[in-house]
């Protein structure tokens, strides 16, 4: 009876030994597609239907899938010499590379439980990495190729898409019907953290119904990385304190609400509300403080509902509507704006969005206004507009190209010329020629002046200008006529090109008419 016994426990206890587990590693290499190698097996009694699995490696031709600690397996008691299905499965501080070979074989288990255990996942053609560190958790009703209803509850140490790294990340949901429903996703990101509720659809697009955002940092992600995006649809995104970082664009501390967007290769916005509040934005070296965006997208219109910031030490405040790379504000109000035109703006032009910028009401309350790199500088103290139906920008060129402006200012300089109390208004006809008349306290005297523009903005088709008690030096300071002929009271009516100045015509004093040449 003892020999009996003998021959019937040794395969047992052959088994809990290095040679066991080798030959059992080698047998089941024989029965799947990989190469399996096992340091030790163990069983308890008390856990009849139970094997722990120590130093467990799975391979392929090509790399290592799997490299466990340990590995707990339960049998199904009513399936026990079956191998594709397990009551349940604990993987303890393991290392495993997912790829596309990993779903070679089929299997499944009532729970499969994850201790501490590191998942990599190859994206994006293996040019990009997702990495699941100490991640702990299980999924209930576990199938390899992600059929049938699960659940799962899952939560990471670390989450890492190549080297942004997410901290203490937590996952909850179920797959019912084709559709992964996630019920809570969050981590943190650097000093911030972000939560979320999703869907991701039958087809693999992601219906976001809520993605909340605080204090995370965004730059402008890799063109590479749009391979990595699936089409989505955010419903809700609500940021908090968060910054964003684009080659053209800084937002620092801003508070984002909006709805709708969606992602298909590139955003869509189209029946979005989007409201913005931030402490600074940057846009092409133009800083703005305390700002606040109210918009709405539909049919390939921006709304801009409203639109108010902090600019040059004064406020700025608009509404209007943005399409077809035009700009149509129905007001625009500056007061007390410090305005300094910058270097190399001659020539400049702005993005394709602003080809166009017109505005039906423009107001500017007493500001400064500086031009101090121009061949031509100047500078308008207290300085205030009014206009209507004001076309600013044209071929993404600014300027003035239409409508009716009114400018005065209390003090200021032409080319280091002091002046007092300037006063300005620009016209147009209907040969969008500029009508432009001036006047302004010089020296103790007064000087006017009536021009028409040609519609190029290149040229002076006829300038009437009109000095009293003024020397007739201002018309060389001013660079009007290189050597004019001494007088304090005259007029002259002159015509010619503009940048430079290149006038001819004539000049009026004491009843002499003088020959005027470039």
């Amino acid at each position: 009876m003892s020999i009996i016994w003998f021959v019937l426990l040794l395969p047992y206890f052959l088994m809990q030994t290095s040679f066991g587990a080798n030959l059992i590693g080698q047998q089941l290499s024989k029965l799947s597609p990989y190469t399996i190698s096992i340091g030790k097996v163990s069983h308890s009694f008390s856990n009849l239907y139970e094997l722990s699995f120590d130093d467990v490696v799975i391979s392929n031709e090509k790399q290592q899938l799997v490299n466990v600690q340990k590995l707990v397996v339960g049998f199904d008691k009513d399936n026990l010499w079956q191998l594709n299905h397990f009551n349940y499965i604990t993987v303890f501080e393991g290392v495993i590379d997912y790829s596309q070979t990993a779903k070679d074989y089929n299997f499944t288990a009532n729970t499969l439980k994850f201790v501490d255990t590191n998942i990599n996942i190859p994206l994006n053609n293996n040019q990009d990495k997702l990495s699941l560190n100490q991640l702990n958790g299980g999924i209930k009703s576990f199938n390899s190729q992600g059929e049938g209803d699960y659940q799962f509850d899952l939560t990471a140490q670390q989450v890492m898409l190549n080297q942004q790294a997410m901290d203490k990340v937590l996952i909850q949901g179920f797959h019912r019907n084709n559709i992964i429903t996630v019920t809570n996703l969050g981590g943190n990101v650097d000093n911030g953290f972000f939560v979320s509720k999703l869907k991701i659809m039958a087809d693999n697009s992601w219906d976001i119904e809520q993605l909340k955002i605080n204090k995370i940092h965004f730059k402008s992600m890799d063109d590479r990385y749009s391979a990595i995006l699936p089409k989505l649809v955010i419903r809700q995104l609500t940021m908090f304190d968060s910054s964003i970082q684009l080659p053209e664009l800084t937002i620092d501390k801003g508070n984002i609400d909006a709805t709708n967007l969606r992602y298909d290769q590139q955003w869509i916005v189209d029946d979005s509300d989007v409201t913005l509040s931030a402490e600074s934005v940057v846009w092409h070296d133009e800083v703005f403080s305390s700002a606040l965006l109210q918009l709405q997208f539909k049919n390939n219109q921006v709304e801009i509902q409203k639109a108010m910031a902090n600019w040059n030490e004064g406020n700025l405040d608009f509404t209007g509507s943005w399409s077809d790379n035009a700009l149509h504000l129905e007001k625009l109000l500056l007061a007390g704006v410090n305005y300094q035109v910058p270097p190399k703006s001659e020539g400049f032009l702005l993005p394709d969005l602003f080809s166009r910028v017109e505005v039906d009401q423009l107001t500017i309350l007493p500001g400064m206004l500086i031009d101090k790199n121009s061949d031509f500088p100047f500078v308008f103290i207290n300085f205030e507009m009014s206009g209507s139906n004001v076309v600013l920008v044209q071929d993404r060129k600014l300027g003035i190209y239409a409508g009716t402006l009114f400018c005065k200012a209390e003090l200021g300089s032409i080319n280091e010329i002091d002046i007092k109390y300037p006063d300005l208004v620009v016209k147009f006809d209907a040969q969008d020629q500029t009508l432009v008349s001036f006047s302004s306290l010089v020296s103790g005297g007064m000087v006017e002046a009536i021009a028409t523009i040609d519609p190029t903005q290149t040229e002076f088709v006829s300038l009437h200008l009109t000095a009293y008690n003024i020397s007739s030096l201002l018309l060389k300071e001013w660079k009007l006529i290189e050597e004019p002929p001494k007088s304090i009271n005259y007029s002259a009516d002159l015509h010619g090109s503009i940048s430079p100045f290149k006038l001819s015509g004539t000049l009026l004093s004491n009843e002499n008419e003088f020959i005027i040449n470039p």
